[in-house]
Order: structure tokens, then sequence, then C-alpha cells
């Protein structure tokens, strides 16, 4: 049996009847497969103690994974949320061994990451994912994807962090157990199915760039041995100036000017986009979303709005090739969207979730926003970044 692909969404006001909605989509959609595991999503309108109960009831002996999305759950049709909330599943069915799921709570991030796929691999017998798709709470990422790499090392690994809709710390991961406010969780896929994948980020680097000096984790202290805020600010050109002198968030003025990490990988360059949060105007540091090293080249890059929403049809393809797969071989998709680039679109997100609809028509999609993004890129391995959506096609 191969794998099968079923998503179902609701948004009724009352909790346990928008679950038992979008299971019951869900379910006839892999019309009579068995479900092995459930990835499931909600927005922190509803209450998520709720929300993880009723998915429980509804799907008895069936694994859970997830997280909680901000703005709304994405879909072929544009983003749902009518205001008192979301909640979406997708299915993964097949015959017993196509999914497992694990999670692990560990507070540093590279013993989480490998607790969890320890775990995952021994529910699997030692069988080795063919992918996973990975869920976790902002600011371990990078070390979790360490962690998951020494257990099982060039696995692909595909998701997006827990959201909320403030940056308010009020997202969850949800585990079979139930949600919690900090953790990773795993679904792995077994098998012989195949997938395709991929991990955009649409901005191009402009020629402004520095070294990094001074890091202390997701902040940045310093370039060219500056403080960070100073040189950030010269180059956005006085759009920052009033947080370069008294401090304050600058996550809207980024979302198309961010700054990224340059790596190479053999004769390609990958960027590594980071979403610049808030000015410490005593210090002069930068809090980021992703991890700066001391020694990385920090490149300036631009984006505008018309690219975000072609960047969709891009992702598509990119994922098509990289699993050799046709249109007609896709049974169902993931979709990662940067809750940054969310916002810098507004209503235009729509749009570019309208391109499943003309690219990949019928196809299931559970499609997510973010804060932060995770995905493979071939020569670095999984990377944690900002400002990108991240895209897996099951087939």
């Amino acid at each position: 049996m191969t794998i099968a692909i079923g998503v179902g969404l609701g948004d009724a006001v009352d909790a346990v009847k928008a679950v038992q909605a979008a299971v019951e989509q869900a379910r006839a959609q892999l019309g009579g497969v068995p479900a092995q595991a459930a990835y499931i999503t909600s927005t922190v309108d509803y209450e998520v103690t709720r929300v993880h109960a009723a998915f429980r009831e509804a799907l008895a002996g069936v694994p859970l994974h997830g997280v909680t999305t901000s703005l709304g759950v994405l879909t072929p049709a544009g983003v749902r949320n009518e205001g008192h909330g979301a909640v979406a599943v997708m299915l993964v069915g097949g015959a017993p061994g196509t999914a497992f799921v694990a999670a692990s709570q560990e507070a540093e991030g590279r013993r989480a990451g490998e607790a969890a796929a320890r775990e995952l691999v021994r529910k699997a017998g030692g069988k080795m994912p063919r992918m996973i798709l990975f869920n976790a709470s902002p600011g371990e990422e990078e070390g979790m994807l360490t962690g998951i790499a020494s257990v099982c090392p060039d696995v692909p690994c595909q998701g997006g962090s827990a959201a909320d809709h403030a940056i308010a710390g009020q997202w969850s991961v949800f585990t079979q157990e139930g949600p919690v406010p900090a953790g990773v969780s795993l679904l792995g896929i077994f098998g012989e199915g195949r997938v395709g994948t991929a991990l955009s980020t649409p901005y191009s680097p402009t020629g402004e760039r520095a070294r990094a000096t001074r890091t202390q984790g997701r902040t940045l202290l310093t370039l060219n041995g500056q403080p960070a805020a100073r040189v950030l600010g010269r180059w956005l050109e006085g759009a920052i100036d009033h947080q370069v002198s008294s401090g304050g968030n600058i996550l809207a003025q980024t979302a198309l000017r961010p700054i990224a990490v340059r790596r190479d990988v053999g004769s390609r360059t990958h960027y590594v986009t980071v979403h610049p949060a808030q000015i410490h105007a005593d210090t002069g540091a930068v809090d980021v979303f992703a991890l700066i090293e001391p020694e990385d080249e920090v490149c300036l890059m631009t984006g505008t709005a018309e690219g975000l929403v072609a960047e969709v049809a891009h992702l598509i393809d990119a994922a098509l090739a990289h699993g050799n797969l046709t249109t007609r071989d896709v049974k169902g998709a993931t979709l990662i969207f940067c809750a940054g680039c969310a916002g810098a679109l507004g209503p235009r997100i729509d749009e570019g979730l309208r391109t499943f609809s003309r690219l990949l028509p019928g196809v299931p999609v559970l499609g997510l926003c973010t804060f932060g993004e995770q995905g493979h890129i071939p020569g670095l391995g999984n990377v944690h970044q900002d400002l990108s959506l991240s895209l897996t096609l099951f087939a």
C-alpha cells in the first residue's frame, strides 16, 4: 500500500465541532485507507488543550503531531480564519509502518532533537525515515536539527516553528500527550513513498555586507566591529532611525529587507535569511530569529510583494524537480509560509496561495504560518531560517 493523504479544515465557533469537521473531511479523502499519523494545527483563538483533546477523541489511536499557526490555516483558496479560529489536520494513511511520531521537551536544543529522533527510530524498529516533518517552538531549532542529524544523518527535515498572532509566546507544539509551550515534535515518513521538498528564500542580495564580529546566540552585537544596529540603520537608509536611537521592534521594516548569512555550497551560494526583530538602543544590539555565528558574512537582502506571490510557483516547481515528480503524481502537500512574509503581503497572500489551485488542482494542502522555517539544502543539510517558504509534496 502506498501513502495516502487526506486534509480537512474546520472553523466552527466551537473548537470541538471545528475539529470534528476537519477530521471528517480528512478521513473522506483517505478513501478507507487507515491513518497512521495526524499532523494537526490550530490558531490560538481556540483553547489549545480543548483542540488537542478533541483531536485525540476523534482520532483515537492515531498519533498526533503539529504546532499552532499564525494568521489562520492556509488553503489553495486562501487563508481561512473568520476571526474566531480555525483548525486543520493532515492524515497520513497507509500500511502499518508508513509513519511514526515522536517528541521531546528537553530544554537544550541538541538533546531535544536527539531524544525525539531516537524515539522515532525506536518506534520504527530501527529503520531510518525517508524524511521528517519537523515542528518545534521558536528558539532552539538549529540545535534540534543538529541533534536529529546525529541520529538520522542525511534525512531531510521540512517544517516550521510554532506561532501565534502577535509573538506573544502563546504558541504550542502539539505532541501525542498534549500541547506544550516548548519542545519539538517529529513525524517521520517511512517506506517506499516518494517525496519532493523545497525551501525557498524570495530575496536577492543588495551588495551591502559585513562580518559578524560579536554575537550571543540570536543576538547580533557587532558587525565589522561596530554596533550592529548602527550598521543596519545605515543599510536601511533611515527606515529604522527611531529604533536605532530609542530601541524597538523592526519586524515590519525588515520583512522585505532582511539580512542573511551567506553559505557557499560548491559553485552555488545559499543565503540563510534572518529576520531582525528588536533593537536595543543602549548596546546597539539586534535580536534576530535565527543563529548568526562570529565570522559569518552577513548580507542585506531585498524583496518585493510581487516576488513573494510569484515565489509559490517557483517553490512548487522546485519540489517537483527534487522528487522527480509530475503534477499527477502528487497526492498531498504541506506548505510552511513565514508569518513575516504573510504580514508583508497582507491580503495578497491569497493570490499566492491560489497558485496551488492552478498548478496542483485538487491536491489536498495543509498550510501553516510560522515563526521560522526549516528545510533541506543539498550540501548544507537541514537548515533553519526566516522569511522563507518550505514545501513537501507526497507522491
